[in-house]
């Protein structure tokens, strides 16, 4: 005789409340996760194909067999879900208010910078660098933007780190204030003479004045 599964019911509240949980299943979050997400990828990757102006890199989904050997190894590949950063909950917001800021505050492109978007194209402005820095107004289908600018994402694990120990960003003026103290004054450095300054020091007359 088998045992028959015990069948869980949800209720719902008419007023319902915050309960505070210090378990999460995250296994079961990037599962979900990874599901969602395909199925969003597949719907997007169906929409443009359909349009009337499908995107080149994605032609090769129109093929069936691609398509699905491409989700299918995807699956594969990461068998345990996508992964999902789950913490527990921080109190001190201080420090990750700090933190989001650094890195919020200089993205790829500022949305400032972006004058129009219909949906399908967007319109933004940049310094063309090759012109003298002018200013410059550039259209592009969405997803064409989008994968411009994800091209800006550092692979997983790049160090994107410029400077650490003592000229680390937010420990450089800590330590400089106290090397400040520690040490003396550096001398000052004179500004290199030219040659007929050097000529004139040497001969006690100036090379380049007529002596007639």
């Amino acid at each position: 005789m088998t045992k028959r599964k015990k069948k869980k019911v949800s209720v719902i509240k008419d007023h319902p409340v915050w309960v505070k949980c210090h378990f999460f299943p995250y296994k079961m979050l990037q599962k979900r996760y990874q599901t969602l997400l395909i199925q969003h990828l597949k719907r997007a990757v169906e929409n443009n194909l359909k349009s009337s102006a499908p995107d080149r890199d994605l032609l090769a989904f129109s093929i069936p067999s691609f398509k699905k050997s491409f989700f299918d190894d995807l699956k594969q590949e990461y068998k345990n879900g996508f992964f999902v950063h789950v913490t527990e909950e921080r109190q001190d917001l201080q420090m990750t208010a700090g933190y989001i800021g650094r890195y919020a505050r200089s993205p790829p492109l500022s949305e400032l910078q972006i004058k129009n978007y219909t949906g399908e194209w967007i319109s933004f402005e940049f310094k063309d660098y090759r012109n003298n820095g002018s200013k410059d107004l550039y259209t592009l289908k969405s997803i064409e933007f989008i994968r411009k600018l994800i091209r800006h994402i550092p692979p997983h694990y790049f160090n994107v780190i410029r400077h650490y120990g003592i000229l680390a960003s937010r420990v450089k003026t800590k330590f400089k204030k106290i090397t400040d103290r520690l040490l003396s004054t550096p001398p000052i450095v004179e500004k290199a003479k030219n040659w007929r300054e050097r000529q004139t020091k040497f001969q006690k007359e100036d090379p380049l004045l007529c002596k007639i």
